[in-house]
């Protein structure tokens, strides 16, 4: 349904951008429909890399035309020159998809240090992906690697906020994900939180049930939190909660939050941040932004704030919230808005 949708909206301003541009052409209006749903026909398959070049050519054209229409105070009619720049969206969109490539493979470790006033027996060492979908851009001998490289990091805690898998996981992709993700376990605590794709809700024929999910996954040494609270050694509370889409999860003021522990909640989506903070959480972990993923996205969330964060470090009352970009990306793989991550949090 989620994918339906999107290609709905998506094939209606694509088909409204090329009929615009096609309406300054001389060719008569039949070819110009024609060659106008032709051009949409990508918005079917709206995880095809030919959807998203269709994207970064539209936003590069528009670009273009504004520059040339408001900045040099003039049009494609009157402006000889106009037609060497046309190119110039197709080249740029080529150039960003080849980036957008080698970008969203290039993962990178980012790391935050948090201090507390907590008295703690320790300082604490958190790793956090999110948002693998596998397999969208990586196989199981990369994802091998990554697990060895967060290993190496020696984290006392893993944390895997959600969309991990998503509709377009087979079932032994499904297994294979968790058979190496579950080899965290051996040295770490590895904790799971569902996000908004795991069970496959968008899909008409692959889903699969919370419940055998969740079985699948603590098989594999991973505990999953669905609206539950762990105390780990008298001095850390980890609360891992329900999607924000499922709307029917615990309220926060619910849980046992204490003012003698540290407390951290997993949520998939960046939601409650404030009601979080006003209810002792000290560390907010999420995903699911992308931060964008596909360039202008990150921007236009920001614009608009469609979300109460979309990446980084940012600083609520008391509470440290910490949103990931994810160690990957859904439907495409291209990330041509900032990069593919595994997080390292140092509590200290």
């Amino acid at each position: 349904m989620f994918t339906l949708i999107t290609s709905t909206i998506s094939f209606i301003c694509l088909l409204s951008f090329f009929v615009y541009e096609l309406n300054q052409t001389s060719l008569n209006s039949t070819i110009k429909t024609l060659l106008a749903m032709l051009f949409s026909l990508p918005t079917f398959k709206v995880n095809s890399v030919l959807f998203i070049f269709e994207v970064h050519f539209v936003v590069f054209t528009l670009l273009f035309e504004f520059c040339f229409k408001k900045l040099m105070k003039t049009d494609r009619t009157n402006y000889k020159g106009f037609s060497l720049c046309i190119p110039i969206p197709f080249v740029l969109a080529m150039l960003f998809m080849c980036y957008g490539s080698y970008n969203m493979n290039h993962i990178v470790k980012t790391e935050y240090t948090i201090d507390t006033q907590k008295s703690l027996s320790k300082d604490y060492k958190i790793a956090m992906i999110s948002d693998l979908h596998y397999p969208n851009s990586t196989n199981k001998e990369e994802l091998s690697s990554l697990v060895k490289r967060i290993a190496k990091e020696k984290p006392d805690f893993v944390m895997l906020c959600g969309d991990i898998i998503d509709e377009h996981t087979t079932p032994q992709e499904r297994i294979d994900t968790f058979e190496t993700l579950g080899q965290l376990s051996q040295t770490s605590q590895v904790f799971y939180v569902y996000g908004n794709h795991d069970t496959g809700k968008h899909s008409f024929y692959n889903r699969i049930a919370s419940d055998q999910l969740e079985s699948l996954i603590e098989n594999n040494g991973i505990r999953v939190l669905n609206d539950e609270q762990i105390i780990i050694h008298d001095e850390v509370s980890i609360i891992g909660r329900k999607d924000y889409s499922l709307q029917n999860r615990i309220d926060l003021p619910e849980y046992f939050i204490d003012d003698k522990t540290y407390n951290i909640v997993l949520d998939h989506q960046p939601k409650n941040l404030t009601e979080c903070s006003q209810n002792k959480v000290d560390l907010h972990l999420s995903g699911h932004t992308h931060a964008g993923q596909i360039f202008p996205l990150y921007y236009v969330y920001e614009l608009l704030n469609i979300n109460e964060m979309n990446y980084g470090l940012k600083q609520v009352d008391q509470m440290s919230a910490i949103n990931t970009s994810g160690v990957s990306g859904w439907g495409f793989a291209i990330r041509t808005e900032h990069h593919s991550e595994f997080v390292i949090v140092n509590i200290h």
